[in-house]
């Protein structure tokens, strides 16, 4: 039987059962609680009435009413964080990268990040058999991260259905072991950056480097190479983002060094070893580790995709930054590189939804390899749970939605209020046979350097994504915390 996917519908966690989120339900209680009140103080019935009237239905328009997509409490706390860094200058950045210097032993300094990217982050180094690789601190999101490049040992695509399901069994088998094996990598970000490119350059580079003085034989030899190789119109790059809890434990380890940063490398370096390692358990090949150097040019190139990934000539933690960035729009961002004046506009989406009918193993092959002449990213973070702890939320959220269910004789049950119920008991079932527990969500980003062609992208992407069967919903008055998501920083998703 084929394997299918079936991600639950998402539902609200409130306080009090699961129809309203937390905020929604301090909303409503207090509404009916100021109404109550009004009731008691103000003596004139008319105006008793009426303001009675007046507080219950403005607390439920602004939870149950939809207003611009959303709601109205949903929209508040996204205004009022955009209006405050709108006026305090923070949504405009230009970076102080050529003022910043180096330190005496030639170190660069590093400077301020853009708005929505965490800040005070530390930069070090860990040593792995698999080369040096770059290591970030985010002291806000109490995170380490670090980022490989990866590539399937086998082309997914052209496997057949058996085969393709030995893969995603593997996969599943690796986030179960990472999950419950006791070490410390928590968190992990798949990043699928996808950038046009000119299928014709090879030819044309090789017409202008020929030599006319060699054997006819030698060129109609590389005539007949150039028409055999197959020259892809996409440069596609899969990157994976390791993330490490900060813990006290690690700490105390990493003090028994020379210095704490020294202590840190040694041991998320054993870590991230230890997890490359295990990578062909999952028939994923490791292909690099990024050090400094690449991955300041990786989040350079996030911002400004005219700058190569590639390139790492004068990249470091100052430089990794755009040379200046525009948030103060509400539908898009603007960044500029250094080796332009040319600004890109960045648009991302949040995945609102997965699927949650039935789909297949290719489900995302419709975002991730038919969006021709498109420039995006396409990120996914996730948790991962341990099987005792996954197997109890999925036993909370099957009681929540058997408790809620409606019953009573003679009423039509909501279908799909009965497929939630099925859902939640047949993830029980999962785990119980050894499925692994996460957590995740999901980003879209797409860049574009002018207004036309990035509406029409985020069209392509849109319709992309429907038949992927996703929901998108455009981060409007907050792209720059959004796009954030789509760096390899391990972003997007609260902390368990």
């Amino acid at each position: 039987m084929a394997r299918t996917f079936r991600f639950p519908r998402p539902r609200p966690r409130g306080l009090l059962g699961r129809r309203f989120e937390g905020d929604e339900q301090l909303v409503l209680g207090g509404g009916a609680a100021a109404s109550l009140l009004v009731l008691g103080v103000i003596p004139n019935v008319p105006l008793k009435v009426a303001m009675f009237v007046s507080i219950l239905a403005a607390s439920a328009g602004a939870v149950l009413f939809p207003y611009r997509g959303r709601t109205y409490l949903r929209w508040w706390e996204i205004r009022r964080s955009y209006r405050k860094l709108l006026g305090n200058g923070a949504l405009l950045y230009r970076s102080k990268a050529p003022l910043a210097g180096r330190t005496m032993a030639g170190k660069p300094v590093a400077i301020d990040a853009p708005a929505g990217v965490p800040q005070l982050m530390e930069w070090f180094r860990a040593r792995t058999a698999y080369g040096d690789v770059a290591v970030l601190l985010q002291p806000t999101e109490g995170l380490f991260t670090a980022v490989i490049e990866v590539e399937g040992q086998k082309n997914f695509g052209g496997l057949d259905e058996a085969d393709q399901d030995a893969l995603i069994g593997a996969w599943e088998t690796l986030l179960r072991q990472t999950a419950d094996a006791g070490g410390r990598i928590s968190r992990l970000q798949w990043l699928a950056r996808i950038v046009p490119v000119d299928p014709n350059a090879h030819a044309r580079d090789a017409q202008a480097r020929r030599d006319r003085t060699a054997p006819g034989w030698l060129h109609d030899s590389y005539e007949q190479l150039l028409q055999r190789v197959a020259i892809s119109a996409e440069d596609r790059r899969l990157f994976l983002v390791i993330g490490i809890r900060y813990s006290q434990d690690l700490v105390a380890e990493a003090l028994k060094y020379n210095s704490l940063f020294e202590g840190y490398g040694t041991v998320l370096g054993k870590e991230i070893e230890s997890f490359i390692r295990t990578l062909g358990t999952a028939q994923l090949r490791w292909v690099r580790s990024l050090d400094e150097a690449a991955l300041a040019s990786f989040l350079h190139h996030c911002y400004a995709p005219d700058h190569w990934l590639s390139d790492m000539r004068g990249m470091d933690r100052a430089t990794c930054w755009p040379a200046e960035m525009d948030a103060r729009e509400e539908k898009v961002m603007i960044s500029r590189g250094w080796e332009t004046s040319q600004p890109w506009m960045h648009a991302t989406a949040w995945i609102k939804q997965f699927p949650i009918l039935p789909v297949g193993l290719n489900f995302l092959a419709p975002v991730l390899l038919y969006v021709p002449d498109v420039i995006c990213t396409v990120a996914v973070t996730m948790d991962l749970v341990p099987t005792d702890r996954a197997m109890q939320d999925a036993i909370a959220d099957a009681t929540n939605e058997l408790g809620q269910a409606d019953t009573k004789p003679g009423k039509i049950t909501d279908p799909r209020e009965r497929r939630e119920q099925r859902a939640a008991t047949s993830t029980m079932e999962e785990i119980a046979s050894g499925a692994a527990g996460i957590r995740l969500t999901g980003w879209v980003t797409v860049s574009a350097q002018d207004r036309d062609a990035l509406e029409q992208d985020k069209g392509t992407i849109r319709a992309a994504a429907t038949k992927s069967q996703l929901a998108l919903e455009w981060c409007d008055l907050e792209q720059h915390r959004a796009f954030a998501n789509t760096l390899p920083l391990a972003c997007g998703l609260l902390g368990s």
